[in-house]
């Protein structure tokens, strides 16, 4: 039986754990996402409580009930992890393809700055001598 208190301590740490992260990412979504991250966050919730009613059932299992509800609950846990990891994933790969095309629009303008430089030298050097001369007055 002392296993089986082992067992139950591990799952309740990682239901603790999991608890935390999902308050976390609500927290830090609130107010700024679309209905895509509310839609991800409620899922993650009900499979969330069904990990902790999976663990619940564990806890007050008998002796005889023991397995049959171990076997319910690691599947309830697998489900779990692989929930947040498939957020975490997905969220990763949606920030490098945000911080992509961000870096492909500031080469772009940089681009269309330069030829505008090419095209009209003497309207950019005055340009940049009259701003120049604006902000030397500015902070004298």
């Amino acid at each position: 039986m002392n296993e089986n208190k082992k067992y139950l301590e591990d799952l309740k740490a990682e239901l603790a754990q999991y608890t935390q992260k999902l308050s976390a990412i609500q927290t830090h979504f609130k107010g700024k996402a679309g209905k895509d991250v509310d839609k991800i966050a409620h899922a993650l919730q009900d499979i969330l409580h069904e990990a902790a009613t999976a663990y619940t059932r564990l806890e007050s299992a008998s002796l005889e009930e023991w397995e049959p509800l171990k076997k319910i609950a690691n599947k309830s846990f697998k489900k779990l992890r692989d929930s947040f990891d498939t957020f975490i994933t997905a969220s990763s790969e949606q920030v490098k393809e945000y911080a992509k095309s961000l870096d492909d629009y500031t080469d772009q303008q940089l681009d269309c700055a330069a030829g505008y430089v090419r095209q009209n030298p003497f309207k950019s050097i005055l340009l940049a001598a009259g701003l120049g001369f604006i902000i030397g007055r500015i902070l004298k």
